[in-house]
């Protein structure tokens, strides 16, 4: 089979929403055509930087008694993704502070820092390949464990970088990807 070039594509958020967070009771989606259910709130836009995700192993290698490795084990993995979101909002703010610390009455917000567990949430991504294919992206059970700095300058944009770190679900799994072929 030869290389096709049709296959190579940038990524980009679906307009008018393409980062949702749910409580971990919503019913997950299962491919990337149907309509996501209430209980996932739109959090607005990430920045330029995008969506950025990592995995990283831990291995040990298994060696006989003449020093030759014979097998390498896995001893851990960890799925992390990071993104900034942009929206100074209430839903975007309970994700960076934690639900519990974010409230919004009379068109005012009100953000309390502690150190209070975030919690988990299901995350979905709804994203756009070249010609535009279709790519949902979604975290059955994802922890905020990092939250980056706040600048604010009247240069930057406002929002802190926020890191997910992605948890194995019922099946074992951390993320699932839903593509067009």
């Amino acid at each position: 089979m030869a290389n096709d070039t049709a296959n190579v594509s940038t990524g980009k958020g679906v307009a008018g929403g393409y980062i949702f967070r749910a409580p971990l009771t919503a019913t997950i989606p299962t491919d990337n055509t149907t309509a996501l259910g209430s209980e996932f709130v739109n959090l607005g836009f990430i920045s330029e930087d995008g969506i950025s995700e990592a995995i990283e192993t831990d291995t040990e290698n298994i060696v006989d008694m003449n020093g030759t490795t014979v097998y390498t084990a896995t001893s851990s993995r960890e799925e992390t993704i990071t993104l900034t979101l942009i929206e100074v909002k209430a839903d975007a703010l309970k994700v960076a502070y934690g639900d519990s610390n974010v409230t919004e009455t009379n068109d005012k917000i009100t953000v309390i820092h502690n150190g209070n567990d975030m919690g988990q949430h299901a995350y979905v991504f709804e994203l756009l390949l070249k010609n535009n294919r279709k790519w949902r992206q979604v975290v059955p059970v994802g922890s905020v464990t990092e939250v980056g700095d706040l600048t604010i300058s009247s240069g930057e944009v406002v929002g802190r970088e926020v890191t997910i770190t992605c948890a194995a679900d019922a099946q074992g799994n951390t993320v699932y990807d839903y593509i067009d072929a």
